[in-house]
């Protein structure tokens, strides 16, 4: 026993780092010590075999503010398998001295759960400075939200009051798309007695973006020193027109320094004001900032799609050589300063030497200086069709620059790719006769007399005999003649009409090929019954509307379908997305083709062609 125990704990080993390597979460910090007044940097990891993957779910943290950062994500495809890593960016704040903890952060995806560990930070004192006065805590609190982007105006005059908010944006004037920044102020010039509750503004014809940090400081107006704290939002405007920044409130407990009075009902109450463990509710609100949007100018290529700011395309691929029908995952990345959110991918040029799969896209946003920029990544799958020197050409990317107020135009370098002979290439099969045959010459010659004399005339006396013979032996020739009559007319409208009954056949063909696929599922040959099911789903839909739908993107085929049937409804189409994109999944990943999940592909194909059937219709 003892001589197998050790193999057969590494194996079991095995499969349990297998089993933890579907789904994985990991957390890490910048720094495990931090001053009270300062900030540190919180990285969730969250990585999968699978093309996307969960959101980590944040515990509830009372000893740190915590603000949103941004996110990076990373694709890869190698042999047929797909690996998604994406990290999580948060900027915490922490809020009381001492041995402060990060609780442990999970991720769950429906079907398996992974958990980080917790973290310790040691939270000191300010190093080297005074502590803030106690007024300047309290605006740290500006809540957790999408954005931090306030309105125009102060709710009171600066260095009149001993609170007041105040809130500005760098410009008035913008095109949509071009990044605006907006500061939000809170100022103190006494001590609160609680953190106080932000209630962030709403938005007209813009959208937002974060930029933490809090910042905090010391400033004096007018003679007063205030401690103030600053948030600060990056907002892009989605169309030409105005636009609004709603006002926002800033609720705070501010002490009393009312006499209080021992006969009032409410004396209890006054005296906790007066030592500050409970204040009067005050609100502090600005006024709506008012936008204008600014249109485009005229004179905008081709191609644009509404990218504003300033950009670089590159182009790449995962490898330099390849054989035909393997996949090669082909990369173009934009990089620059601007709402890459919006980014959409540049179009690629005409690729008749290969099959183009659409696929992911993968972002990573940086928010340095107060500028939004990053990098965004469309990857594609590309299958060569033929052997040899196939080059990618350049591929054009058109965006409008807000500092020149010009559109400009990029472009990526041609990709070479060195294809050859897959295992199972294909033949040349020459469709015209003529182009293989030779002329025709003559082998011989024979002509044989079999009698001089001609025969005595024999059909008179068949048709009298046949005359003679009862109507119902008549009967089935003339059914027989009638019947060939018609397969005649069939055939010759078949012939004429090869769309209209591919059309028709198509449900009757896909549901064999579903049986096809089951019986191969029972016998264990999951990658065979994808490759039935991919294979028929393509030609499902290539018979519907009667053009090859496996050479087109799924773009392109749901566009196709979109025209030849504009009654269908969308959630045909989402469906028909769905299937595409799993059976492709699968196709090209066999790894991830197991029983259970092919049989549960077979079973939504069926019943995607029950619906379309009813939505497809001629």
């Amino acid at each position: 026993m003892k001589k197998f125990s050790l193999p057969l704990a590494a194996v079991l080993l095995a499969l349990a780092l297998r089993a933890d390597a579907a789904l994985s979460v990991t957390a890490e910090t910048d720094r495990n010590t931090v001053p009270i007044d300062g900030n540190l940097y919180l990285t969730v990891t969250v990585s999968g075999d699978s093309s996307s993957v969960p959101e980590p779910k944040l515990p509830n943290m009372q000893n740190f503010n915590v603000y949103d950062s941004g996110r990076s994500q990373s694709i890869s495809i190698i042999n047929g398998r797909i690996t998604t890593s994406v990290s999580f960016t948060y900027i915490l704040s922490p809020r009381f001295i001492g041995l402060q903890r990060i609780p442990a952060i999970s991720v769950f995806n429906g079907k398996e759960k992974a958990v980080a560990p917790e973290i310790q930070i040691n939270v000191t004192k300010a190093g080297g400075q005074q502590p803030a006065p106690a007024a300047a805590q309290p605006a740290q609190r500006p809540a957790r939200r999408q954005s931090a982007r306030p309105a125009a105006g102060q709710a009171q005059q600066p260095g009149a009051e001993q609170i007041f908010i105040k809130a500005e944006p760098d410009r008035r004037s913008a095109y949509p798309g071009e990044q605006i920044n907006i500061s939000v102020k809170f100022y103190t010039s006494v001590p609160l007695s609680s953190n106080p509750q932000y209630v962030p503004p709403s938005f007209k014809n813009l959208i937002a973006e974060d930029l933490p940090p809090v910042r905090n400081g010391e400033t004096e107006i007018n003679g007063v020193r205030y401690a103030y704290s600053e948030i600060k939002a990056a907002l892009f405007a989605l169309s030409p027109g105005p636009a609004e920044i709603k006002p926002l409130t800033v609720i705070a407990q501010i002490p009393s320094n009312e006499p209080v009075d021992p006969f009032d009902p409410n004396f209890f109450q006054n005296l906790m004001a007066m030592s500050g463990a409970q204040g009067k509710s005050k609100e502090f609100t600005t006024e709506t900032i008012t936008l204008d949007i600014k249109p485009l100018p005229a004179g905008a290529p081709a191609d644009f799609n509404g990218a504003v700011g300033a950009y670089s395309v590159t182009a790449s691929a995962d490898r330099s050589e390849a054989r035909t029908g393997e996949a090669v995952n082909f990369s173009v990345t934009i990089t620059g300063n601007g709402n890459l959110k919006a980014v959409t991918a540049p179009k690629l040029p005409d690729l008749p030497d290969f099959k183009v799969f659409d696929t992911m896209s993968s972002l990573d946003v940086r928010k340095d200086g107060d500028v939004i920029s990053g990098k965004k990544t469309f990857t594609y799958v590309l299958v060569p069709r033929a052997e040899g020197r196939r080059s990618i050409p350049s591929i054009k990317f058109s965006f409008f620059d807000p500092k020149t107020g010009a559109y400009k135009e990029t472009r990526t370098d041609p990709v070479v790719l060195l294809v050859e002979k897959g295992a199972e290439g294909g033949k040349n099969v020459y469709f015209n006769p003529a182009a293989t045959q030779g002329p025709v010459t003559a082998s011989g010659s024979d002509i044989r007399y079999v009698a001089e004399l001609a025969a005595a005339p024999a059909l008179p006396r068949l048709a009298a005999r046949v005359n003679r013979l009862p109507l119902w032996v008549h009967l089935p020739p003339a059914g027989l003649l009638l019947l060939a009559f018609w397969l005649a007319r069939f055939n010759r409208f078949k012939s004429a009409n090869p769309l209209l009954f591919r059309f028709r056949r198509a449900r009757s063909e896909a549901f064999r090929d579903i049986e096809e696929a089951e019986d191969l599922i029972k016998a264990g040959k999951t990658n065979e019954a994808v490759s039935v099911l991919y294979d028929s789903f393509m030609d499902y839909l290539s018979d519907k509307c009667g053009e090859k739908v496996s050479a087109l993107t799924m773009r392109k085929a749901a566009d196709l379908i979109r025209q030849r049937f504009p009654a269908a409804g969308e959630r045909a189409f989402e469906e028909i997305r769905e299937l595409w994109a799993a059976l492709e999944l699968r196709h090209f990943s066999p790894e991830v083709s197991g029983a259970e999940g092919t049989s549960d592909l077979a079973k939504k194909y069926s019943l995607l062609i029950e619906l379309l059937e009813k939505e497809l219709r001629a």
